[in-house]
């Protein structure tokens, strides 16, 4: 090499290493930025407030799944919807992932892994991302592996759910979840089809467990055989057991990942959290959806963990659906916010996995609705005044006695919390625990069709009673749970007249007793089981307005309002109003909503409040105070779906 060559040789060596240190300086930022983005720090479920939940269940049949997912439309829906979180397929009851397993059975039509493109985009978002998960209902696992299936009494082999006495949760569950939790550092998992789908299984192992956990000889087959009860409640505890089994091996391996499972410890499960899930969170009709929100909500906001609710974003008439309207949904949305929730809704995949665009105006207009009212509910506290009690007993009694359901959503007692809410009274739903430990802070405890106490909540009410507590008890069965609290206690009052709605009024210690029987007339007793009809309805009114005379809240003749009395998170008292009218029972889709206008409004209060704001309609609202009776007194104009009266 000639000396000029090897000088400029070593000019351009100089050049190039120059040129490289540049680009690197210049891109260091961009570098930082992008790794910044995928650790940005995503909101845990209980930070929450609203998200977006979308599945498929994948199966067999479905084509090309992942290739239309793109990152572009993961930013749309984020950009669009503005969640905290998002939860999206991965394995439905049909049993085959919608991404790339490499433990379980993933479905032939997967062609992308999108679970990979929801994770990014997500996460340089900071949302947090779920994924929805059938557990117990798992059809290609029981094909796969038959010895992991619950049986029937006849001895045959479902073709869907598995039994949680055999291999499903360390040979499939398990292994599952923690390679999303690891290998895709999602946030957490919504396991579906849990509880609720959870069957008597007459498979050897369950028959053997169940024998020597008895020490019953036979394993009854039918309500009218002996030890059907210790049957089906053997089943629930085994859930329990297997729930909790596996919520602790993931969180083993996993601390971070965050678990629910659909439904467990709500109103199909109104017991206590016994499983160390992360949050409760459940799916209600896609029909009726307020009044099922209504009672899921005031249950769940009473069960001391963090609890959402999702509403299906589509709904209709005999199976014709059809995506609903923008009111329609924030209404549903209303129900769990005033309750101090988190709200998601529920929008489909497309058979592919990917997102039509066209379903998000609903939801859409739901965010900004749930956004505007954040500041009022997130973090808020129930102000307690009447409780009515969730027998959990009593509910699992009533189903064992009708045939094999173990779990599912209670029904006949939601009447009883209409009828409440319809006198516009706030109300609070606990089950035996929460009740035994927060009796003394509700003024007012109803029990309505609920036998089977605890012996510690039989106690408590009893302590509660004679301490000045008021108790409206509702048939035979609170009748014979109080009968020792009552025992050689003659009623001061007996109501007159032919009702078949009469009740007595007892007095123990400084408290009330008020207590109707079961009535034995036909057509009072289908009244008195469905809590309707215009004498029970009475009673009803006249009990709880001897026992609780000056509500915090007050309305002037009653209006079609849901009404809840809560303390911000910054401890403001707030009065939360659901416009409840029209036909939101079987109407389907409904285009509008009427608002229910010129709402008197009297607040029982210690001291004269400074203002009353309507939020978030930012409006001062006149009010008179009257000082004798602490009361403040004022006029809403209007409540179009929900409106909260914040005490400054």
């Amino acid at each position: 090499m000639f000396p000029f060559q090897s000088a400029l040789f070593k000019l351009r060596v100089l050049a190039n290493a120059l040129l490289y240190v540049a680009i690197f300086v210049g891109l260091t930022p961009l570098l930082c930025a992008q790794d910044t983005a995928r650790t940005r720090v995503r909101p845990t479920r209980a930070e929450s407030f609203f998200g977006v939940h979308f599945d498929f269940h994948a199966g067999v049949n479905n084509q090309n799944i992942g290739a239309q997912t793109t990152p572009e439309m993961v930013q749309t829906i984020i950009d669009t919807l503005k969640p905290d979180f998002i939860q999206i397929d991965c394995k439905g009851h049909p049993g085959w992932t919608s991404y790339k397993t490499q433990v379980g059975n993933m479905a032939p039509g997967v062609v992308a892994d999108s679970l990979k493109v929801w994770r990014e985009v997500t996460a340089r978002n900071g949302v947090a991302l779920y994924l929805h998960y059938s557990g117990v209902w798992d059809s290609a696992a029981v094909e796969k592996h038959p010895e992991w299936a619950a049986l029937d009494k006849n001895g045959n082999r479902s073709h869907e759910k598995t039994s949680v006495f055999r291999g499903y949760r360390t040979g499939l569950l398990v292994p599952q979840l923690l390679e999303i939790a690891n290998e895709y550092e999602v946030d957490g998992v919504w396991v579906d089809g849990e509880c609720w789908a959870t069957q008597i299984d007459y498979s050897e192992e369950a028959q053997n467990a169940f024998k020597e956990a008895t020490r019953l000889t036979t394993v009854p087959h039918a309500p009218n055989e002996d030890g059907w009860l210790e049957w089906c409640d053997f089943h629930r505890e085994a859930f329990r057991r297997y729930l909790r089994a596996y919520v602790a091996d993931v969180h083993a391996n996993a601390p971070n990942f965050q678990i629910a499972s659909n439904w467990a410890f709500t109103d199909h499960m109104p017991e206590p959290v016994s499983a160390e899930v992360d949050f409760i969170s459940g799916d209600y009709s896609p029909n009726n959806s307020v009044n099922a929100a209504r009672y899921s909500a005031r249950l769940m906001a009473n069960q001391g963990f963090p609890w959402d609710l999702m509403a299906w974003s589509f709904g209709g008439q005999s199976g014709a659906w059809a995506q609903k309207t923008g009111v329609q949904l924030c209404r549903e949305a209303a129900c769990v916010l005033a309750m101090g929730g988190s709200f998601q809704g529920y929008i489909t995949q497309e058979p592919d996995g990917s997102v039509n665009l066209e379903k998000l105006p609903g939801m859409t207009e739901a965010s900004t609705f749930c956004r505007a009212r954040q500041q009022w509910c997130k973090g808020s506290d129930g102000i307690p005044q009447i409780a009515l009690f969730c027998p959990a007993a009593t509910h699992y009694k009533l189903v064992s006695s009708g045939g094999e359901s173990l779990f599912p959503m209670i029904t006949w007692q939601r009447p009883i919390l209409y009828r409440l809410l319809e006198q516009n009274y706030s109300v609070d739903i606990l089950t035996d625990k929460a009740l035994s430990e927060r009796a003394d802070e509700f003024p007012v405890i109803v029990f309505y069709r609920s036998g089977d106490w605890s012996p510690t909540l039989t106690a408590k009410i009893r302590e509660y009673l004679r301490n000045g507590g008021a108790v409206v008890a509702l048939g035979a069965e609170s009748q014979q749970a109080l009968s020792s609290t009552l025992a050689g206690v003659q009623p001061v009052e007996t109501q007159q007249g032919d009702s078949d709605f009469k009740f007595d009024v007892y007095r123990v210690g400084r408290g009330t007793c008020l207590l109707l029987a079961t009535p034995e007339d036909a057509e009072a007793l289908a009244d008195f089981n469905n809590a309707q009809g215009q004498e029970f309805e009475q009673s009803l009114r006249e009990m709880i307005h001897r026992v609780l005379p000056r509500p915090i809240v007050q309305i002037k003749d009653t209006r079609p309002l849901d009404v809840s009395v809560r303390r911000t998170a910054n401890g403001e008292l707030a009065a939360h109003f659901v416009n409840v009218s029209g036909n939101h029972e079987t109407a389907g889709i409904i285009e509008s909503i009427e608002p229910v206008e010129n709402v008197d409004v009297t607040l029982a209060l210690e001291t004269r409040p400074t203002s009353l704001r309507l939020e978030p309609s930012g409006l001062d609202l006149d009010f008179t105070w009257n000082d004798s009776n602490k009361t403040a007194s004022t006029t809403i104009p209007k409540i179009p779906i929900y409106e909260i009266l914040v005490v400054k």
